[in-house]
């Protein structure tokens, strides 16, 4: 096992809440990373890439992204392109009244978000005056209630089609919500449909006319997700990652694995340890 591709944690330093107006890093950015605090990155210039959770995404002017916490980030590129930054610690987040808000940080999309022309002095002013409050009395209560404002102005600009998954059905947003916390020992639609009441088909047909995805196709996105950063950790074999996200056997999260990701575990580990 080579250990030394263990994926590298950021961390707040100390903080509840940051925002910048420049570049800012809490470690190396161009390798992946978790980051362990929740992060809106407001892209002020265009570069080539940056990678949410292994997938690639474009920098471009005035797109933002949301990112989670545990989520695996990385802009491979010597030279941070310029942003504005605003970053918060799990308890921050929690703190969260709206559940639209919230909503905003499923890893389930991690598209950027469009800020048209009309839009932009706008949303240039909210963030401000959050710099300003973060750099002088950094009131919790204040910072908070900005913050939101911010994020409830970016929720107006999603494209209508991809507002599915933020859809405000609170039977939806319960289901989202269990599914991120119970995807590994939880599979069967049944378990989620008794929570809010309704039959395992009522509550896939509601899922896919809302998101056009099953509770079985959520699951397996999130158990690929934890799958590859496992598989990149490099800290526990394919065989103990398997029965960790609680797959009977090894060949059977490897057949999992390979249909879902398009290569075996193993590949899927290679690629990145030949770059090390």
């Amino acid at each position: 096992m080579i250990k030394k591709s263990a994926l590298p944690v950021h961390f707040l330093p100390g903080t509840q809440f940051a925002a910048a107006d420049e570049k800012i890093a809490f470690g190396e950015h161009f390798i992946n990373h978790r980051i362990n605090f929740y992060a809106v990155v407001w892209f002020t210039q265009n570069q080539d890439l940056h990678y949410i959770d292994f997938e690639p995404y474009p920098i471009r002017k005035n797109l933002v992204y949301l990112l989670a916490k545990n989520q695996v980030h990385s802009i491979p590129s010597q030279a941070l392109p310029g942003a504005r930054v605003i970053v918060f610690s799990g308890d921050f987040f929690h703190s969260i009244e709206e559940t639209q808000i919230k909503q905003l940080f499923l890893p389930f999309n991690n598209e950027g978000i469009a800020i048209p022309a009309e839009m932009l002095q706008y949303l240039v002013n909210i963030f401000s005056v959050i710099l300003a409050e973060s750099r002088g009395a950094a009131d919790i209560t204040l910072l908070l209630k900005y913050t939101s404002a911010f994020l409830l102005v970016l929720r107006r600009l999603i494209k209508p089609q991809a507002l599915g998954i933020y859809n405000n059905d609170t039977r939806v947003i319960k289901v989202l919500q269990l599914i991120e916390q119970h995807f590994k020992e939880h599979q069967p639609v049944s378990f989620y449909a008794d929570q809010i009441g309704l039959t395992p088909k009522r509550t896939n047909e509601i899922l896919k006319v809302i998101l056009g995805v099953s509770i079985s196709q959520l699951c397996n996105q999130l158990l690929l997700l934890e799958s590859k950063r496992a598989l990149y950790n490099g800290i526990l074999s394919v065989k103990e990652i398997a029965y960790q996200l609680g797959f009977s056997d090894q060949s059977y999260f490897s057949r999992f694995f390979r249909k879902h990701a398009g290569s075996t575990p193993e590949q899927f580990r290679g690629q990145f340890q030949e770059a090390l």
